[in-house]
């Protein structure tokens, strides 16, 4: 038995299709509140069965008996929430159990400080002395969900208001990653012995400039759209102004200057423990395209 823990996400569904797919039996921890119906909407009309348990992750003593019914645990909480990490792990050394695969992100790559960043490299730091067999994967930007803020939230805005906007010059490389490479990256490493107490960068098949990435989404939405593009200082500076001014800011002037350098990974060593092998941008931003148009 695989346990889920933030299931509810969006990397819960495409990771639970991938361990069933390979006849893995799937617990997922849930809070009393959470909102399961995006999970039952897809599998259940499909004759997928998956067990919900009920549960918080601060609560020890509710999560406890959970644990003890599996054999390892896929672990999805986003790291920068340390305290629920740590009060995981102090559970988890309550009950045995050894195996986990926790989701981090190379966020904790960037050449940049930021408060996120150093809240995952802590996690991360907790999760190697844990004593557990453990594996961390860290996953570029993802993309390929419905819901995925993203690019889905960029073809949609694209969609409606016929231009988008962007920082720098465009010059920059990113390295997007299909959700999908991204959960059977999860399936691949769960009792893979090679993969223990050690971490993997994935990325997207190639590094590809901005600017690119938005020429490939005009021709896969045959949609011409005009690009606006702001300096890097210009807009810090715009965002400064508008994060004193409102309440919840969507952006933040750190967000904007990592929007102009490179984020480019290896994935050379998942390559070689466990043959991990993405997909193009051009195949995947297809595939949410289709997606997002049925």
């Amino acid at each position: 038995m695989v346990l889920l823990i933030g299931a509810t996400g969006f990397l819960g569904l495409p990771v639970i299709k991938k361990l069933l797919k390979s006849s893995y039996e799937v617990n997922c921890l849930v809070r009393t509140s959470s909102d399961r119906s995006d999970l039952l909407d897809v599998l259940e009309p499909a004759g997928k069965k998956i067990v919900f348990s009920i549960g918080t992750l601060q609560s020890e003593d509710s999560i406890i008996p959970v644990i003890k019914k599996a054999n390892s645990i896929v672990y999805m909480v986003d790291l920068k929430h340390t305290h629920l990490l740590q009060a995981f792990l102090n559970t988890v050394k309550r009950t045995g159990l050894k195996r986990v695969v926790f989701i981090s992100s190379t966020t904790v790559l960037i050449p940049l400080e930021s408060t996120v960043k150093n809240q995952k490299i802590n996690s991360e730091s907790l999760i190697k002395n844990s004593g557990l067999d453990y594996t961390i994967l860290r996953p570029s930007m993802i993309y390929g969900s419905k819901d995925d803020i993203n690019f889905s939230k960029m073809i949609r805005f694209i969609k409606k208001k016929g231009f988008f906007i962007t920082f720098g010059s465009g010059n920059n490389l990113i390295q997007p990653i299909y959700i999908e490479d991204v959960a059977d990256a999860v399936s691949n490493v769960l009792d893979n012995k090679k993969t223990y107490s050690k971490i993997y960068n994935i990325a997207g098949k190639n590094p590809i400039k901005y600017n690119d990435m938005l020429n490939i989404i005009r021709n896969k939405l045959k949609k011409r759209f005009k690009v606006i593009k702001l300096p890097i200082k210009f807009s810090k500076f715009l965002i400064s102004i508008y994060t004193k001014i409102s309440k919840n800011p969507i952006l933040t002037p750190d967000q904007i200057e990592r929007m102009g350098i490179d984020k480019v990974y290896s994935y050379q060593k998942a390559r070689a423990d466990f043959d991990f092998s993405p997909v193009s941008f051009e195949n995947g931003i297809e595939k949410l395209i289709n997606e997002l148009e049925a």
